[in-house]
């Protein structure tokens, strides 16, 4: 396996981009639509005052909107939409809850992913497959902003049992589900069912649900190697060793848990290459043992 910093040494390219992998034919690329500040009420269990530094000077843990992409000999795929070109002003019920006596203006700011793709000489019309690990807000900006199919060429593809617990409630001006509904009336979106669905050669889906009913994971294969992106079925590093860290948006907590340990337990102690979405930096890592689980940034 070849990391983006093995092939190049602080290129302009290097700095735009967050961190890249090659495995096998394969590179994946991971890229920072844009930030979201989170109050610790966002992590139920996690302490915050056992481990200063993490929160920013604002009193919030600031997480990147990661998105991937995906570049093979057969296919380029995209792996989730970002928060798409928007700023999200704090929810009053979240402001109120959060505890802070003043927060950032925008509880999320999005809009890079486009500039991101155009730098690593990607264009929206390149792009043969969106996949989207599940149906948050941040993760679907870009199918269509007001209604404008993103990538044109592109199937969006999701887990369908996110439709009715996600988007069926939004109101019919709801950003995302005018971008869903405009993929959908364009004929573009499919929704998949099951344990595991193959979504393009060599990158195949598998159904992890407790963050949403329909969240799915990617794995990519390649050769003898293999990567997984994991979503957002990991929500922070800490995670890994402390069970009771939960994340405030989790459907079904308990479930979210056992997804996790199933997870953590698959990876640890092997050379399986890890992305999660909102992990700050967005490196990739492995998860080794000794006496305990760490990760190790590849």
């Amino acid at each position: 396996m070849v990391t983006k910093r093995e092939q190049s040494e602080n290129t302009e390219w290097e700095t735009e981009m967050s961190t890249r992998i090659v495995i096998g034919t394969t590179t994946i690329t991971a890229l920072d639509d844009g930030t979201s500040f989170l109050p610790p009420m966002f992590f139920p269990g996690l302490d915050f005052d056992s481990h200063p530094g993490m929160l920013a000077e604002d009193g919030t843990f600031h997480i990147p909107t990661g998105c991937y992409l995906i570049q093979s000999e057969e296919s380029t795929v995209l792996v989730d939409a970002g928060m798409g070109p928007t700023n999200i002003p704090f929810p009053p019920e979240i402001a109120a809850a959060s505890g802070l006596a003043e927060l950032p203006e925008f509880i999320a700011e999005g809009g890079y992913l486009l500039s991101l793709l155009a730098d690593a000489g990607v264009s929206p019309a390149d792009i043969d497959v969106v996949f989207l690990t599940h149906l948050h807000p941040d993760h679907i900006g870009w199918v269509a902003p007001g209604g404008e199919l993103a990538f044109p060429n592109a199937e969006v593809v999701y887990g369908a049992a996110d439709w009715d617990a996600l988007i069926s409630p939004l109101p019919d001006d709801d950003l995302g589900r005018i971008g869903l509904e405009a993929a959908r009336s364009a004929g573009k979106l499919r929704a998949i069912e099951g344990k595991t669905v193959e979504v393009a050669p060599g990158i195949t889906a598998h159904h992890t649900p407790g963050h949403t009913p329909g969240h799915y994971v990617l794995s990519i294969t390649s050769g003898e190697q293999q990567a997984y992106l994991l979503a957002d079925s990991i929500h922070h590093c800490l995670q890994l060793n402390d069970l009771e860290i939960h994340f405030l948006t989790d459907i079904d907590r308990e479930l979210a848990l056992r997804t996790r340990e199933e997870l953590i337990s698959r990876f640890a102690g092997t050379d399986i290459a890890i992305g999660v979405s909102h992990f700050p930096g967005l490196n990739f890592n492995h998860i080794a043992v000794d006496d305990t689980r760490h990760w190790v940034e590849i």
